[in-house]
């Protein structure tokens, strides 16, 4: 039954395997092919909705609105605006009163019809070269109004095309807008710009309607990336994927026409898409993934169940072949186990029924029987045989030899073996030659075996080594970072409580800078020994990096950790002697508890780091606790940093400035232009500093610098007499290598002289680079720009500075007018402005607020005063109000 069993299986199963893989092939390319033409079928279908979509915006809005704006631009009235208009320069709510002129009415009409013509037409503007504006429905300005400063003007006006602006949402209405402006010229000359802000929020509906499938949809978005159009995602509008948490979008600014995946909703979507030639807007399908593959698997559960109705039939079919075949094989292979145990008195009459059939089963059987016959024969010859078999001797090594008879019908078989007697005899020989061979030969692999043992001792001391390092600090031999988190994570896991030491050794860089990086590494391993001579129980010591070292410590009672951290403190009252070298060291230690604050290990050790800044803040040499208070400060830090990046990309600063007043005639000589954050409360105090941090200084400090020559040029253009400008310089911009080549360059191009800015710095500027600071100051010195000391006498240089910096004047800090004003201590203040005067420089005392102070500077001939006695810091629109002021009252 076992061969019965056996054959058929293998029978069955090959022709079954036969089958199964054509099948398989077959239907798994069937299954590509239609995902293939499913997917490709899909991306046409986008292809269309996506230039229908753009056909729509450029037929319902596009060209419409260009043709207009084309079409306004080029009327004759339009082109004689130009002196005909009313200007809002110089607008002062109390005095202005609008002119009624025959031309602005004119185009007025026009503008009307054109908004009654177009109910999509939010209102209709114009601006000249000499700065006059209006627009339909009519201009109520609440403060001056320059439409040349304004950026859609600066994009027209030296452009052919018509300019189409990023779509926006308006204060007022609250609705999306397009602006499209033209530049309007009479033969060669620029007359101004003319512009249309259109209303799109019926054509944003109209897309947001369409349907992708069952279940997709069209997004568009700006060039800038911002949503425009957000089926079932209205908050998404004017906002950036990276804002709402979409990065795969940002891959269009490389690719405007692509294809990408991403998920929204919890659901898998495929997009595609296009960008619009005109507007320069993004517009994306977006196509359920899950609808398609749905598509797929109906068309692979008919195809599943189609080869499996075949696959029975098949089987069916194998096994009544299988029988017909193998019933006879069976047989015969009785037969054949009867002859192999030499059985030849079995029934073989079935082999003779067999042997006249015309197929491969009767010639087998033919052959079985004469098969059986020889055999029969050959038995009675090999009895004869085997006797002379058993006298051969190999061991002896003796040359053998078989005898028999020439008749014997097996004599040439005997002969063979007698031949393979006299090779065994022969090979015998040769293999006791190499026996010789292989034990000289053995022994040299016995030495090469000791060599290579002694190698792999060297490999695995090697391997030991780079392990060690993997989880050790090289310098101090501590564990390291890697090493603390993996025992804090198990630590966390097991349920343990515990606190995340955080250690910062004060003022460190000072040790590298006067003692060299050599003596401070010495430090940090003294450091090191010293916290591993303390032992405690649940005690990890690691080094952080740099001169930080992270503690871990766990504990049952809170009370244990706290006496550890004392320890800490005491153990270092005593000073460390280095090569003879003593020096204190003293610590910012921030604290971390787990799972009270987090069982996070990443935000544990930026809790700790948290806890250890504040320390920093509050006067170092101390350690504190993670509270949220900690975070919260962490987060308005980030907030303000968030600020300050969109007030850079959205111009959202402005500056205010505030006069310098002659002490002795009481005239405006100049002004401090002051940086604020327009629509924030926040004081520059905190913004700078954290724009100092992070780098945005730079930018800012570029900005600042801009608007002032901007400003400059204004005042100059409306007729003001220029009066210098001092802007506050931070240190952080003396990194700022093409500063220099910027300010010359903004000066050139708006005409301004370089003495009418003056760039105010802090003593403490000559901290971190005395040479960088010395040369930076020389070169805006050569350019005529005037350099000023603002704090005098808080900082850390000294009147030696004076001897050789490039400084025209210096500013007296408030804190410091205030000590000796107050204090009728006014003879130092007599002899400081002498000795500031001896050497060539003027006075500006600020923060000045009443008479007496007044009276006191001048008595001690001081030059120039500035404060809120005369004046608060000023817009920009308030400052021609007061520009010739004389404050002779006020002295």
């Amino acid at each position: 039954m076992k061969a019965k069993s056996s054959i058929r299986k293998k029978l069955m199963t090959t022709i079954f395997i036969g089958c199964l893989i054509p099948y398989f092939l077959g239907g798994l390319y069937l299954k590509l092919f239609l995902e293939n033409w499913l997917f490709e079928n899909s991306i046409n279908n986008s292809n269309q909705i996506l230039h229908q979509v753009n056909e729509l915006i450029d037929r319902s809005l596009i060209s419409d609105m260009k043709e207009e704006v084309e079409l306004i631009a080029s009327l004759d009235i339009v082109k004689e605006a130009n002196n005909n208009l009313n200007s809002y320069i110089n607008y002062d709510s109390s005095t202005f009163s609008y002119r009624e002129l025959s031309i602005e009415n004119i185009i007025e009409d026009y503008f009307e019809a054109m908004k009654k013509s177009h109910k999509s037409t939010n209102f209709i503007f114009l601006g000249t070269e000499n700065g006059e504006y209006m627009e339909y429905p009519r201009f109520s300005p609440t403060k001056s109004y320059d439409p040349r400063a304004r950026q859609w003007y600066k994009n027209t006006i030296d452009q052919e095309e018509v300019i189409i602006s990023e779509p926006y949402i308006t204060n007022v209405s609250n609705e999306m807008v397009l602006s499209f402006t033209k530049r309007i010229m009479d033969n060669d000359f620029k007359i101004g710009v003319i512009g249309i802000s259109v209303k799109i929020d019926e054509l944003t509906e109209s897309i947001r309607q369409i349907k992708v499938g069952e279940t997709g949809f069209v997004f568009v978005l700006s060039k800038e990336l911002k949503f425009i159009v957000s089926p079932g995602h209205q908050e998404w509008i004017m906002k950036t994927p990276d804002e709402i948490g979409v990065p795969e979008f940002s891959v269009l600014k490389a690719e405007p026409m692509t294809t990408f995946e991403a998920v929204i909703d919890g659901k898998e979507y495929i997009f595609h898409s296009i960008p619009s030639s005109d507007t320069g807007l993004y517009i994306l399908t977006a196509t359920n993934k899950g609808e398609i593959l749905q598509k797929v698997k109906d068309i692979t559960s008919i195809l599943i169940i189609i080869y499996t109705i075949t696959y029975l039939m098949i089987f069916a079919v194998v096994i009544y072949v299988s029988k017909r075949i193998t019933k006879p094989i069976l047989e015969i292979s009785s037969a054949i186990n009867h002859m192999t145990e030499f059985d030849f008195n079995f029934n073989h009459s079935f082999l003779k029924q067999y042997a006249n059939s015309p197929d491969e089963i009767g010639i087998v059987s033919g052959a079985l029987i004469n098969m059986h016959d020889n055999f029969k024969e050959l038995m009675t010859q090999v009895h004869g045989i085997n006797s002379e078999i058993l006298k051969i001797d190999i061991k002896r090594n003796k040359l053998l030899k078989l005898e028999i008879s020439n008749k014997n019908p097996f004599n040439g078989v005997i002969n063979s073996m007698n031949t393979m007697l006299e090779k065994i005899h022969i090979y015998i020989n040769q293999l006791e030659n190499v026996n010789h061979e292989m034990i000289d030969k053995n022994e040299l692999l016995t030495a090469s075996e000791e060599e290579l043992r002694a190698q792999l001792e060297e490999i695995e001391k090697q391997r030991e080594y780079i392990n060690y390092l993997a989880f050790h600090d090289p310098l101090t031999g501590l564990p390291n970072r890697r090493r603390f988190v993996e025992i804090l994570t198990n630590a966390i896991s097991m349920g343990k409580k515990g606190g995340v030491i955080l250690l910062d050794i004060d003022d460190f860089k000072g040790i590298n800078d006067t003692l060299g990086h050599v003596f401070g590494d010495h430090v940090l391993k003294a450091i090191a020994s010293r916290l591993e001579y303390q032992e405690e129980p649940g005690l990890l010591i690691t080094r952080f990096g740099g001169d930080e070292f992270l503690i871990l410590k766990t504990y049952d009672d809170i009370n244990e950790l706290t006496q550890y951290v004392d320890k800490i403190c005491c153990m270092f009252d005593e000073k460390i002697n280095i090569n003879e070298t003593e020096i204190d060291l003293r610590f910012s230690i921030g604290i971390a508890l787990f799972p009270n604050d987090s069982i996070n290990v990443n935000q544990l050790i930026i809790d700790a780091d948290l806890a250890m800044y504040a320390v920093k803040k509050s006067g170092k040499n101390n350690y504190k606790f993670f509270d949220c208070s900690m975070m919260e400060e962490q987060i308005r830090k980030s907030n303000i940093e968030i600020i300050l990046r969109d007030a850079i990309k959205f111009d959202g600063f402005k500056i205010v400035y505030q006069p310098q007043v002659d002490i002795k005639t009481g005239q405006i000589i100049g002004y401090e232009a002051l940086l604020r954050i327009a629509n924030s409360n926040l004081s520059p105090e905190e913004f700078i500093k954290i724009a100092e941090n992070n780098g945005t200084i730079i930018k800012i400090g570029r900005l600042v610098t801009q608007k002032v020559v901007e400003q400059l040029y204004l005042w100059r253009e409306s007729g003001l007499e220029i009066k210098p400008v001092a802007i506050n310089f931070s240190a952080i911009q003396m990194n700022d290598n093409e500063y220099g080549a910027f300010i010359n360059s903004l000066l050139h191009q708006y005409n301004i002289d370089a003495k009418f800015l003056k760039i105010e710095i802090t003593e403490n500027i000559f901290l971190e680079n005395k040479p960088l600071a010395l040369v930076f100051l020389e070169q805006l010195s050569n350019l005529g720009i005037h350099i000023a000391i603002d704090d005098f006498g808080t900082g850390y240089s000294s009147l030696n500075y004076m001897t050789f910096l490039p400084v025209h004047n210096i500013k007296l800090d408030r804190s410091l007018s205030m000590k000796f004003l107050e204090s009728n201590n006014i003879q130092v203040m007599n002899c400081l402005i002498s000795l500031v005067h001896s050497l060539g420089l003027t006075v500006i005392a600020e923060g000045i607020e009443t008479m007496e102070q007044v009276n006191k500077l001048k008595a001690a001939d001081c030059d120039y005063v500035q404060g809120y006695y005369f004046s608060k810091p000023l817009d920009t629109d308030q400052i021609p109000g007061i520009h010739s002021n004389i404050f002779k009252d006020c002295l």
